[in-house]
């Protein structure tokens, strides 16, 4: 299995923008240091999918506003953002 290099995006805080929310990207919403995300991050690794499913890392103690209001209204971490569109 080939290795791929991963370049860890910076954790996302309350004064952080929102990445594009609509634009056909798959993205993991998660936070480094829990177990759950990790085993989500894991399998993503396992699979070779870190071209397809982008790393949106949250600060927990530090949630920006728009990950409620946009993303996912529980305010939980971790959620996969799938973007699935119908022509």
């Amino acid at each position: 299995m080939a290795s791929v290099k991963e370049v860890l995006p910076p954790v996302l805080d309350s004064t952080s923008q929102p990445p594009p929310l609509f634009d056909g990207t798959t993205r993991l919403y998660t936070n480094y240091q829990c177990p759950f995300a990790q085993r989500v991050w894991i399998t993503r690794n396992y699979k070779g999918l870190q071209d397809k499913i982008k790393l949106v890392p949250i600060d927990l103690a530090n949630r920006p506003a728009w990950y409620k209001e946009k993303v996912y209204p529980e305010n939980k971490v971790y959620i996969v953002a799938i973007q699935v569109f119908f022509l």
